[in-house]
């Protein structure tokens, strides 16, 4: 009898005691869950870069295909005949371009001081002879590198220009190593440089019109240079006063750059640049059969770009770009907090990204910050929230 009491006992384990190990491991699991659930917002951008203009038209009326455009010094169309060709005098922008960079000075400068030598001047001499533009020096004369500069770039001296490459560099020869390995570092791939002059005279130096348009840009994007060819006249020692050859200085917004012409190897030569907002536009155009229409045809390709490729509105302030999302938070917009506007064109690299308080644009490598508007919300989830996601609940 005593046995079976005993038994009967230990059947009777307490049912309580089960029920509440269950409820105390479903609250550590719920608790659990609460602290270690994630809580991250999304961002989620829907803004994307509109397509570009078409530059399809640009172009279209020249019966003369050796043109190019290039903006910021990336070329973005061209006519169909780039063949290389004797550049003439805009071989020019590459002697400045490198005198630039051997012997810098400031704009509002006027750099190191010349002395014309006997071999200077008979350069002189000899392109006097043989009919190339020049500009008056004498033996012992003293010239400002500046001033050497815009007899090169306005009465395109071809003189100066053979001047300034023995100043600057000691020869000829020498110059033309050094504004080769400067072309290769400047990603210019089609450009010849002759050992028989810096000038352009001889046809040895040549080019296309897409190496042009870009080595127009490294000359207007350099702050002297781009000062200088933008000059229509200017005074300069012995020589006097000077004009610019280059007759589309201020129309259609054009600032420079630079002319060209030694008979029928290279026809008529023009590269011309305007500012569009921050940035440079160049158009060459090479082999034209007369200087009307060198500049005709060079005009006639800056009004269709002009046309066509401008800045456009590509972010209105207000405009919704993104939103944040949670699994317990309502979407949250996020806006251009300004107007946004920038030249776009087929082709061109763009891209957009969302930091933290701004979206970031790329325009051909171009970085542009638009800053956002993004309402203040909690970035964290309530303690119900947390609760009833444990169950696959969502409450916003």
């Amino acid at each position: 009898m005593g046995n079976a009491d005993g038994l009967e006992r230990r059947s009777k384990f307490p049912i309580w005691k089960v029920v509440g190990f269950l409820v105390i491991l479903f609250i550590a699991f719920v608790v659990f869950r609460m602290a270690t659930m994630e809580a991250d917002v999304n961002l989620v951008m829907t803004y994307q870069v509109p397509e570009g203009v078409s530059l399809e038209s640009v172009g279209n009326a020249l019966s003369n295909n050796q043109w190019a455009v290039a903006v910021d010094g990336r070329v973005v169309t061209s006519g169909s005949d780039t063949k290389v060709q004797p550049t003439a005098s805009t071989t020019k922008m590459i002697l400045a371009l490198a005198v630039m960079e051997k012997k810098p000075f400031e704009k509002g400068s006027d750099g190191e001081t010349i002395m014309i030598t006997k071999e200077m001047y008979d350069k002189y001499a000899w392109y006097i002879a043989n009919n190339g533009s020049n500009t008056k020096v004498e033996v012992g004369e003293e010239i400002s590198e500046r001033d050497a500069l815009i007899s090169v770039m306005l009465a395109s001296s071809n003189n100066m220009a053979d001047s300034l490459a023995i100043w600057a560099f000691g020869s000829i020869e020498e110059y033309q190593e050094y504004a080769t390995e400067m072309l290769n570092r400047l990603g210019v791939s089609n450009t010849t440089i002759g050992t028989v002059d810096a000038s352009g005279y001889d046809e040895s130096t040549t080019s296309t019109p897409e190496d042009l348009a870009v080595i127009g840009y490294y000359v207007m994007k350099n702050p002297v240079l781009a000062e200088i060819v933008g000059l229509k006249s200017a005074t300069v020692p012995v020589a006097g006063e000077i004009s610019n050859t280059n007759k589309l200085l201020g129309q259609l917004g054009i600032v420079g750059v630079k002319t060209g012409y030694i008979g029928e190897p290279s026809g008529y030569c023009i590269i011309s640049g305007y500012l569009e907002g921050e940035h440079i536009m160049t158009v060459s155009l090479l082999g034209s059969a007369t200087r009307e229409r060198s500049f005709n045809g060079n005009l006639a390709v800056v009004e269709d770009l002009q046309e066509v490729l401008k800045s456009v509105l590509l972010i209105s302030k207000g405009e919704e770009v993104g939103y944040y999302r949670g699994w317990w938070l309502e979407k949250v917009p996020i806006t251009a907090a300004e107007d946004f506007s920038e030249i776009n064109y087929k082709g061109a690299s763009s891209s957009a990204e969302i930091l933290v308080n701004a979206l970031e644009m790329k325009v051909e490598g171009k970085s542009y910050k638009i800053e956002l508007s993004v309402p203040d919300f909690s970035r964290k989830p309530s303690l119900l929230q947390r609760f009833l996601h444990v169950f696959g609940w969502e409450v916003r």
